[in-house]
């Protein structure tokens, strides 16, 4: 009787072949999703976003070139938050105002609250938080900024900081605001603000305005086309 041996190496069979073949494809794909970001860590292409072209600029307009944060700190009711690392990991809708606002904040910010759901359904691979920058630190503190903020959504960031803080990023990013004259220690004066939404990159850059009047149904569109020809 004749014995024949075959090398495992060299004559695979059939089967473990084909596992072979699954497993190397399996790995070249793994291995090609390796060291690339994911949209809530990639930063922004230039390239793309100084060839893209809105196609409502009254809903959205692109930043080119974006406008970097500057570093600054900023306080809210769960501690210290500091720009623009607070952006890291996600992307942002900054929106400047004050909780005493009589008419303008509790408008915009429902807007936002209503936005949230419809981004999240549209581009659901995306990480959203929205923050409310208040520049009236002499009367919202961080405990008064987080029942303001949550009593429109409990995700929203109420925070606020020094007046050099707050007018280092609302100066970078053209939000531009006015305190009424007042007394030390007056609680009535009133303060006129931009009512603009700004989209802040996962790298702390300012890369669209979303101009007011805000419908949801129109930024969540106009979102949607920008991801795709600029981010994604």
């Amino acid at each position: 009787m004749r014995i024949v041996r075959h090398s495992f190496w060299q004559r695979p069979t059939r089967g473990l072949a084909v596992v072979w073949a699954v497993a190397m494809v399996l790995l070249t794909g793994m291995l090609a999703g390796c060291g690339q970001p994911s949209v809530n860590e990639a930063p922004v292409s230039s390239a793309r976003l100084a060839a893209y072209h809105s196609p409502d600029l009254l809903v959205l307009r692109p930043m080119s070139p974006p406008i970097t944060v500057p570093t600054a700190d900023f306080v809210a009711q769960s501690g210290a938050l500091h720009t623009p690392t607070m952006f890291q990991g996600r992307w942002t809708l900054f929106y400047v105002g004050y909780s005493f606002c009589p008419d303008i904040c509790p408008t915009e910010l429902t807007a936002l609250a209503q936005l949230m759901p419809l981004l999240k359904k549209a581009l659901p691979a995306v990480q959203w938080q929205v923050v409310f920058l208040s520049v009236d630190p002499e009367r919202d503190n961080p405990k008064r900024l987080a029942e303001y903020a949550h009593y429109f959504d409990p995700a929203f960031i109420g925070m606020t900081g020094s007046r050099a803080a707050i007018d280092s990023v609302t100066g970078a990013l053209k939000a531009g605001y006015r305190i009424s004259p007042h007394a030390p220690g007056d609680v009535t004066y009133e303060i006129d603000h931009d009512t603009g939404y700004r989209l802040i990159s996962p790298d702390g850059k300012m890369v669209a305005l979303l101009p007011s009047p805000h419908d949801p149904a129109a930024m969540t569109q106009a979102l949607v086309q920008f991801f795709k020809e600029v981010v994604q």
